[in-house]
């Protein structure tokens, strides 16, 4: 972006980095509301309006506008203060990635002064350069790209290593034996009916599955109760008690959110790219509690279509894939993420309100319209208590939300964890334990990425041994 005189502002004007901004800045103002700070409606609309005013050169006048749009207590300049670091730097360094690559020319430059296109070696690197030889960007380390002509057309299909050979419901894919640790992640596919000779959640799935959902039916509700050790003064109490007193309050209690039975909207993508991956009996595990264990349960999967399928996982011990296949449910297909949104905000509105826990299972590699996306992953943050989203591509320890669907919802995540077997869901529920969806959880805070060996053979954590963890023992 020019300025008038000729120089340069740090921030380039392209809607990469205005995405970016938006992105940061809503992702800030509901940090902030989650901390009980009383953002303004219009709060994230005029904290965007103050930071084009002041630019984003000078983190002090930046920290200052943001105060002023979003701050309406002088008791909430804590919380700020704790999550704005945070803010800028996510926000800065996200900037910096961008303008790095954004080593193109500009339209301006695109044509030189006599009006003739830029040619030769400013045009790029040549066929049979070493660029040619680099790292293909926005994939995981050790994949393969798929193999695509001039016109962007071929087989969109990449191998990733998994080291999940163990997993059940691989499916062969014709190659050479030695290379049955990649999956074949294709977004494009047929659906087909449900296999009904998946076999049924064991003991350990059904186990970790349980404990997933109670974990999130402990998440605090709007109800509150007295509680010797709870974070807040119970005012009304205390003031009650104080009538007695002559008004003088002696003794200040304190109460602590009621944990809320679980409201759940389970959405699960069973494209071939998922079932590739994942343990299909731990996948079909986890429909069967949520519907089983949350007070208000809708589960549904999607491909290149939604389906609803909570009347297929009501029946408490009964088969779920045999009641898929026999409610004529597909799956195995492309991947549309960003439709099955749509699909779901036009057909059953309802089944996402604030007091709702939505649950995402997708590897989020999607080739739908990316607008789909972001809408439907707004709308259910907006209107959901919390969004949770496992991803089979997360167990890898060189995950990153780098593809173009997963970086999309990314930002509007409470917590991103990876799940192909049942201990990766037992591994999620200990996390929202110890910190809810309101603190650090998620893949990367996984202590099996660095410290145990990959798949079901691991072992207890250093962190699971001091506090006596042992739930989740009987699941790996």
């Amino acid at each position: 972006m020019a300025r008038s005189d000729g120089t340069a502002t740090e921030t380039p004007d392209f809607p990469a980095a205005r995405e970016h901004l938006l992105t940061e800045l809503i992702r800030f103002v509901a940090v902030l509301r989650r901390d009980g700070v009383a953002v303004p409606a219009s709060g994230a609309l005029d904290a965007a309006r103050a930071i084009a005013a002041v630019g984003l050169t000078d983190e002090r006048r930046v920290e200052a506008a943001l105060r002023a749009s979003l701050l309406s207590e002088t008791a909430d300049g804590d919380p700020f203060a704790e999550a704005f670091p945070t803010f800028w730097h996510r926000l800065r360094s996200g900037l910096d990635r961008i303008a790095t690559a954004h080593d193109g020319p500009s339209p301006e430059s695109e044509e030189g002064d006599d009006g003739e296109d830029r040619t030769g070696d400013e045009a790029g690197p040549t066929a049979g350069s070493d660029a040619d030889d680099a790292e293909e960007p926005g994939l995981l380390d050790g994949a393969e790209p798929p193999e695509m002509d001039a016109d962007g057309d071929g087989d969109p299909t990449v191998r990733i290593p998994t080291d999940r050979r163990h997993a059940a419901g691989d499916r062969p894919t014709g190659e050479p034996r030695e290379e049955t640790d990649g999956r074949r992640y294709s977004a494009v596919g047929e659906s087909a009916l449900v296999e009904a000779d998946v076999p049924a959640p064991s003991s350990a799935d059904r186990a970790a599955a349980e404990r997933f959902v109670d974990a999130l039916s402990s998440l605090p509700g709007r109800r509150r109760r007295r509680s010797p050790t709870g974070p807040n003064v119970d005012a009304r109490g205390a003031l009650r008690a104080s009538l007695q007193t002559g008004g003088a309050p002696i003794d200040l209690p304190r109460d602590a959110p009621t944990p809320s039975e679980l409201r759940c909207c389970l959405l699960v993508d069973v494209s071939g790219s998922v079932l590739d991956t994942i343990d299909r009996s731990a996948l079909l595990g986890l429909g069967e509690r949520v519907a089983a264990s949350a007070r208000d349960a809708r589960v549904f999967l999607f491909d290149t279509d939604l389906a609803e399928a909570t009347a297929a996982f009501a029946d408490p011990g009964g088969e779920p894939a045999e009641a898929l296949r026999a409610a004529q449910i597909e799956w195995g297909g492309g991947t549309k993420i960003g439709g099955a949104f749509d699909a779901l905000r036009r057909t059953a509105p309802h089944a996402v309100d604030r007091r709702t826990v939505v649950v995402v299972v997708s590897d989020g590699l999607d080739v739908g319209d990316p607008d789909l996306l972001t809408d439907g992953i707004t709308w259910l943050a907006d209107r959901a208590d919390g969004v949770v989203w496992l991803n089979p591509l997360a167990v890898s320890p060189s995950f990153e939300p780098a593809s173009r669907g997963m970086s999309d919802a990314a930002p509007y995540v409470d917590g991103l964890f990876g799940f192909a077997e049942g201990a990766d869901l037992a591994e999620a529920a200990r996390q929202i334990e110890r910190r809810g969806l309101g603190g650090p959880v998620g893949y990367e805070h996984d202590p099996r990425r660095t410290g145990g060996a990959p798949g079901g053979g691991r072992g207890r954590t250093d962190d699971e041994a001091r506090t006596g963890d042992a739930g989740e023992e009987g699941l790996v």
